[in-house]
């Protein structure tokens, strides 16, 4: 029980993720027009509110699993650290592919079902930084 929210709130980021992932993907922004503003305004909020939602609640299970299991304690400021520079450094470099993934138009010739693993991969934080900067291949 004590992990509800840690768990709660990883679910939850990882679907703010895939959500933000799935509309860059499917919206490419043309002008500065106010449905592209706020179709991209929408990409970046979920993209960073889900990656922060799931790194803090990787970083509390893990410090926590450090306590309890291994006895290894840390000052409350590591955990807030680590969790702090993971979640900007993931939102920077996410941040990065989703503008790489929007400079293109969505490739007809692109099969999304012939490399499954690429699609799954996006919605891990910060697994944009694995993927290579286009789409095409």
């Amino acid at each position: 029980m004590e992990y509800a929210y840690p768990i709660v709130g990883f679910i939850v980021g990882m679907t703010l993720i895939a959500t933000s992932v799935f509309s860059a993907f499917v919206y490419t922004p043309r002008s500065a027009s106010l449905v592209d503003t706020a179709l991209t305004a929408f990409t970046g909020v979920t993209l960073q509110i889900g990656d922060f939602l799931a790194v803090s609640s990787i970083v509390a299970i893990v410090f926590n699993l450090l306590a309890t299991q291994f006895g290894v304690q840390f000052s409350l400021i590591v955990p807030f650290a680590t969790g702090y520079a993971l979640t900007h450094v993931i939102i920077y470099y996410s941040s990065l592919r989703i503008t790489d993934v929007q400079t293109q138009p969505l490739d007809p010739n692109f099969d999304i079902r012939k490399n499954p693993i690429q699609l799954i991969t996006l919605s891990i934080p910060g697994a944009l930084i694995l993927l290579p900067a286009g789409r095409r291949r």
